[in-house]
């Protein structure tokens, strides 16, 4: 539920969120690391003192804030209206209704603006707010699951099968995205308010640049199924049938209940290093008052296993967590997919090379017995692996031809911008992007930069594809007596979106088996630290995790695509600058890679 709430929906609804909200990618960002800022702020106590209460029920505590976090997360569609893609103003660009471009009719004049200014469009902007805080409640929630939960299991089963079995519950984490990816890209299909009008009346397909899908359905069913998983987490045991054999009790700070099972504590400590205060924390009062909490925290510092094999997840977590968040819309722009279509495919390469990754790696890891040294070497033979893949990243497909934009308008040298001498007179708006294909084969970024002057009805259906005339800026002729048409023009010259996704599942495959080992099982972590602080080290680990990685990568890989922006929108009403329409393929994917190496 998890993963197909946080790793799932939003993460599928990032472009749709900028769409809706006006919002930068470096902002979507923002709202991504939200969860996991919260998780820094609690895991070390969540983990220091939690393990010694009921771990269910706090975990079911939690259960019962992400189902919060989820209705938070979908207010702002229902406190914000409907959502208008043409704002009162931009059908005077596309519907001529035989008014002349030369008129100055196409972009209001301040004080006049129709909807757009007038409800202050620009204000949506604000919601990035409601958003971050829905996701700290979300952090909140899930830090008890992913620290005290992967405690109990590891904490229930004997040495040998910790790796399988925490692969498996993994593998089972990691199957959520699959639901978020797959039901997102369905529900972004429909269109944002249909719950409150007829749909049929919005003359728009998933294609069209200006579609936002109904990106809250997702959180109502997340937050749905949260509530309902509240009352089962409550009524497990403290301890589970059958363990007593294994411990005393099921916390990690308490020693095994007899000498029958002395044999197996030994192999549990058998790999612990002795120089870095393992015997000062087999006292038994140790680690069961707060004043213990600096010792221990010392105790990790010393630790070089420990601490460097926390700083190898750091980097994994940042590209975790960036392509995690921003792989759909990389997809979306590198390879001109709708964005459902993008999250589909973002999820058939990443989920299931996940899920591989993480089984694979635990078979391994048990088949073969491996000591902590066996699974340090086995995970720089899959980061290697990994470098040689991620050249993958440079397949992209070339940036459609967009006059103004990525090339020249005809005749002149005009280029950064849609405005240009044959359109000048024209004061086209650039809050919404209504592309239309001329004859001449080059996409406009609406009729408007087209110079068209004249709108051509074609048939009696609303949703008939509209034609257009005496344009100004495209040279061609007329082709039936129209010179341009709506939607992008269509090419068939992109084809690498089929092998990009194969090689980049596989490396998606070779980064969860890098990862898994440390970063999901801390088998590593747990092999190397004393009995007693092992969980408090699994807290602290993944503080850094987060502080260091997850958080920073969503917003590096945000600011990173901002950077590549070579169209911005401009709300019509102050001129402030909006989300971004298109990006520069080439310069998307290069950055890319460069992240991924460093």
């Amino acid at each position: 539920l998890t993963g197909m709430f946080v790793n799932g929906f939003i993460n599928v609804s990032i472009t749709t969120l900028e769409k809706r909200f006006g919002l930068r990618s470096s902002e979507a960002g923002v709202i991504s690391v939200g969860y996991d800022i919260a998780f820094c702020i609690l895991t070390m106590f969540v983990t220091y003192f939690g393990s010694r209460s009921h771990r269910p029920r706090i975990i079911s505590v939690g259960a019962f804030l992400l189902g919060v976090g989820g209705l938070i997360f979908s207010l702002p569609h229902f406190t914000t209206g409907l959502y208008s893609f043409e704002e009162g103003f931009a059908s005077k660009c596309q519907s001529f209704k035989a008014r002349k471009c030369l008129s100055g009719m196409t972009k209001p004049s301040r004080g006049n603006h129709g909807d757009g200014c007038a409800s202050g469009a620009s204000y949506l902007s604000n919601y990035v707010y409601v958003f971050i805080f829905a996701q700290l409640i979300n952090g909140v929630g899930c830090t008890p699951l992913y620290t005290l939960g992967l405690a109990v299991i590891e904490d229930s089963v004997p040495k040998e099968s910790a790796s399988l079995y925490l692969g498996i519950g993994n593998a089972a984490s990691i199957f959520g995205p699959v639901l978020g990816y797959g039901l997102g890209g369905v529900v972004l299909s429909f269109w944002v308010d249909f719950d409150q009008i007829d749909t049929s009346n919005v003359n728009l397909t998933p294609s069209d640049p200006r579609w936002v899908g109904a990106w809250w359905l997702g959180t109502m069913i997340s937050m749905a199924c949260a509530f309902l998983l509240v009352i089962p987490f409550a009524g497990f045991p403290a301890q589970f049938k059958g363990t007593k054999h294994l411990f005393k009790a099921r916390q990690p700070f308490t020693h095994f209940l007899n000498t029958g099972t002395a044999q197996f504590r030994r192999m549990k400590n058998a790999e612990v290093d002795k120089t870095t205060g393992g015997e000062v924390a087999k006292e038994e009062n140790f680690a069961k008052s707060y004043k213990d909490f600096p010792k221990a925290l010392m105790m990790l510092a010393k630790n070089k296993t420990y601490v460097f094999v926390t700083l190898a997840d750091c980097s994994e977590a940042i590209l975790i967590s960036g392509f995690t968040t921003f792989l759909p819309k990389i997809i979306e722009s590198e390879f001109q997919q709708s964005a459902g279509t993008a999250a589909l495919v973002a999820g058939v390469i990443s989920i299931p090379g996940g899920m591989l990754g993480h089984v694979l790696a635990g078979l391994i890891i048990k088949c073969f017995n491996l000591k902590t040294a066996n699974i340090l070497k086995f995970n720089i033979v899959c980061c290697l692996c990994v470098c040689a893949l991620s050249p993958s990243l440079l397949m992209y497909c070339r940036n459609r031809p967009v006059a103004g934009i990525t090339i020249p308008y005809n005749n002149t040298n005009d280029l950064g911008g849609i405005m240009s001498t044959c359109n000048a007179n024209c004061s086209c708006q650039e809050e919404f992007y209504i592309p239309v294909c001329g004859t001449d084969g080059i996409n406009y970024f609406s009729a408007c930069a087209a110079g068209c002057n004249e709108h051509i009805e074609n048939g009696t259906d609303s949703s008939s594809q509209l034609y257009y005339n005496n344009c100004s800026c495209i040279s061609t002729p007329s082709n039936n007596g129209w010179q341009a048409s709506s939607g992008h023009c269509v090419t068939n010259d992109c084809n690498s979106l089929g092998a990009f996704l194969g090689v980049f599942c596989v490396c998606v495959m070779f980064t969860f088996m890098s990862s898994t080992p440390s970063l999901f099982y801390f088998s590593l972590s747990n092999r190397v630290l004393p009995q007693r602080i092992r969980t408090f080290g699994l807290g602290v680990q993944w503080l850094f995790i987060r502080a260091l990685g997850s958080i920073p990568g969503p917003i590096m890989f945000g600011t990173v695509i901002d950077l590549t922006c070579i169209l911005w929108q401009k709300r019509i009403c102050d001129g402030s600058k909006g989300s971004c329409w298109i990006y520069n393929s080439e310069d998307l994917a290069i950055n890319a890679l460069i992240i991924c190496e460093f």
